[in-house]
Parts: C-alpha cells; structure tokens; sequence
C-alpha cells in the first residue's frame, strides 16, 4: 500500500523530527523558521514541554517467576502487599502471583534539570533563574515508602529551597556569591532527601536572568563604578607624584643647605689656615728682621732704604680711592720723612718722647694748604697715635 508524501511527514512531525520536503513538491523550499504554521511542507520544531509527575516514575515490569534485573536498577518487591526485599543486578527467582515488583529505581547518578522560575532578591529585584541538580537513590526502600515519587518531590523542594536563598541575597551579591548560594542549598536540600532514600551529589545555577530595565540599570551602574575607580586611581597617582616632588625638593634643599654649610666651613677653615700662615710668615719675617738689626752694625741704612722704598710706594697709591688725602708737611722732603720715621722707631725703642718734623694737613688731592705761622708742636709719646694732632 502506497503512503502519501504528507502523511509520512506527519507522522515524522508528531514524533518529535524535522519533515522531510515530499516528493514532487515546490522547487525551492524556504528554511524551517520564519515560514508559516500551516504550511504542509515546512513547519517549526515543537517547543519542549516540561515533565510532568508522572514521566518520572518507572513502570515496573510482570514478575514471571525468573527475572532478571539490568544494571544500574532496584527493583522492590512486595509479597502480598507488604515490602518483602529489594532486588540488585542479576539473575532472581519470584514467586508468581504472591511477589510482585512494585518499583524500579535507577541507582545511577541522575541529572535533573530545575525549570526556570521567578525568584525576588533582598532588595526588591525580580530574576528568573534555573539549575541542575545531581542525585543519586542508594536506598529504593525509603524511595519507595518514604514518599510518593521522590524524584519530582526533591526537584520541588529545590526549587522552594532556591527563592529562599536568593531572597536572603542582594543583586550584587548573587552574582559575586553564587559558589555559597549553590552550597546552601545543597545543603538545605540534603536534610529532606536523606529520609528519602535519595543522596544529593552536587547542586549548581545554570542561568541568572533580569529585565531589560534592571540589565541597563546594572550597566551604568557598573560605568559609574569604572569611572569611580579611574578617578580614584588618578587621584591617588597625582597625591603620590605631589608627594615624590614635595620630599624630592626638600631633599634637594637639604642637600643644598649641606653643601652649602660644607662650602662655608671650608671656606672659613681655608681664610684661618690663610691668616694662620701669613701671621706666622709674618711673625718669622719680623723674628729674621729684629735678629738680623741687632746682630748686624750696618742694619740701620738697610733700615733707612727700606723706609723709603716702602714711603715711595705707598705715596704713589694717594688719591687712589678717595679725592680727601692726609699728607706730611715736608711733602718735598723724603729724607726729612725717613729721619722722622727713624726717629719715631729710635723713641719706641728708648722709651722717650720725639718732636717730629711739622704736623700734616688736610686737603684735596693736588691742591696745598698754607702753613699756618708760628704754629706750636707736641712731644709725641709711644702711647698717643702718629701723627699728633697740632696744638692751637
């Protein structure tokens, strides 16, 4: 009998697959999405339903006397309506009529999916979110009698389980602190499903879903944060480089008073060790002098040329640095200047008074003052200054 090329993609819709484009159908077939739903030849896939109660319990198979039970299940047995054993992997023999094999668990490890569902944070936020859980029943005895279908009870539990601790959470902290939210409740789920015979392995959130108005509102509010933190940051950078120049220059300065303090320290040391030299080449100087006049008998025409060298050198720099000049009276005269400058040297050695030659006058340089006539003179002593001052 020949089949239509639409019933056959029919029936390959209602079983879950894509239909194949029929013979001798249109030329060019659009894709599967965006095209009409009562299109015969292109239709959508069907949309996954969520389990319901039943899809998770196990039909249990006829007891025939010889079982064989596959591995990876336990299968409970009852005899005459009460729970008798629990058989495991292998070759068993029941007894037809009297034993029946009222459950059959998988002792595999199982993964069962949460369906996502809407859960509110502490601060008022709405999320859809969704998780996996890993079990696994090591008791079919306590899985069976305990509860009525322990699978979807725990998947229920988990989801009441997951708005509880989520609304003990912020937004900022569920999605900073989702590693402890898995292990509360895991752990909050463990305590139920102990009783049940069912040993839960691991609990993790899959997906963590917001509204468009709370996704917007999270990422300006995460801009404002990185602009806080570069504000921040260049604050910081400017405090620090104020501070590195501020003991840099203070550094600097302090060396610089160092240095200078060290320069004038030196410098002093240098003018004393200078001073210290010339008075003691002086000191010398006059020591050789004074030793070579009393030893020699000729030493005062040395002395007397001396004089006048140094009396003719020292009149050559008058009027050098200032136009008001002191000069002696007999200005025309060197040797009446050298026999009173003898002669002062003779009074300070004897200790006696001298009447030197006539008393200076002030006056501009290159111009002479007259001598006042008859003017008198003073003895001069070794403790008044030279030249004495003229008596009136």
């Amino acid at each position: 009998m020949l089949r239509s090329p639409v019933l056959v993609a029919r029936r390959c819709y209602s079983a879950g697959s894509h239909p194949p484009p029929p013979q001798g159908g249109p030329p060019s077939q659009p894709p599967y999405w965006g095209t009409p739903l009562n299109d015969p030849y292109n239709s959508p896939p069907p949309m996954r339903q969520p389990k319901s109660a039943s899809d998770y319990i196990k039909k249990p198979p006829i007891n025939k006397g010889v079982c064989i039970v596959p591995q990876g299940e336990l299968w409970v047995i009852e005899r005459l309506g009460r729970y008798s054993k629990t058989l495991e992997p292998g070759l068993a023999f029941l007894v037809p009529f009297v034993d029946r094999i009222s459950y059959v668990h998988s002792s595999k490890e199982q993964t069962q999916e949460i369906p996502n569902q809407s859960a509110i944070t502490k601060d008022n936020v709405v999320v859809n979110i969704d998780g996996i859980l890993f079990m696994k029943i090591d008791n079919a005895e306590r899985a069976s009698y305990n509860v009525e279908n322990p699978i979807h009870s725990l998947l229920n539990v988990a989801q009441t389980t997951m708005r509880s601790e989520i609304g003990k959470l912020t937004l900022d902290r569920l999605f900073a602190e989702r590693a402890e939210l898995n292990v509360n409740i895991r752990a909050a789920i463990a305590i139920d499903a102990e009783s049940w015979g069912i040993q839960c392995k691991r609990y993790e959130i899959r997906d963590i879903q917001v509204s468009d108005t709370v996704r917007k509102s999270m990422d300006l509010q995460a801009e404002a944060d990185r602009k806080r933190r570069k504000n921040v940051l260049e604050s910081e950078g400017d405090r620090d480089a104020m501070t590195n120049r501020a003991a840099g220059e203070q550094k600097a300065k302090e060396l610089l008073a160092e240095a200078e303090r060290v320069v004038t320290v030196k410098q002093a040391e240098g003018e004393a060790s200078k001073m210290k030299l010339i008075s003691e080449a002086q000191a010398d100087a006059i020591r050789i002098v004074a030793t070579t006049i009393k030893n020699n008998a000729n030493s005062e025409e040395a002395m007397k040329l001396e004089v006048a060298k140094k009396y003719i050198e020292s009149f050559g720099n008058i009027a050098k640095e200032t136009n008001t000049v002191v000069l002696p009276s007999n200005l025309q005269d060197p040797s009446a200047m050298i026999t009173s400058a003898m002669s002062v040297y003779a009074a300070v050695n004897k200790g006696t008074p001298i009447s030197p030659s006539p008393l200076p006058f002030t006056a501009d340089a290159g111009e002479k003052e007259p001598e006042a006539p008859g003017a008198a003179t003073q003895a001069w002593t070794p403790e008044m200054p030279f030249p004495p001052p003229p008596l009136q």
